[in-house]
């Protein structure tokens, strides 16, 4: 299994909005994560989200098995 790193310092990526909510205790321990990494709440949740996708084999194969698109029509 992989490790998740942290960068400190690191949250200059492109966003995109994404609305939901998360779980009061989980948010709290985002907040804490982002005071202890010095990144802000978009970077760490974008992060966590991108190592939980890629820890799912599941959704590997399946995104897999799609066909390929472009950048443009994603």
């Amino acid at each position: 299994m992989s490790k998740l790193r942290i960068e400190k310092g690191a949250s200059r990526v492109r966003r995109v909005a994404l609305k939901t909510t998360i779980d009061g205790t989980v948010a709290d321990d985002v907040e804490l994560m982002c005071r202890w990494s010095e990144n802000d709440t978009s970077y760490i949740v974008n992060h966590l989200l991108r190592f939980a996708l890629s820890q799912s084999e599941d959704f590997q194969q399946y995104r897999q098995s799609l066909p390929s698109t472009t950048e443009d029509e994603k």
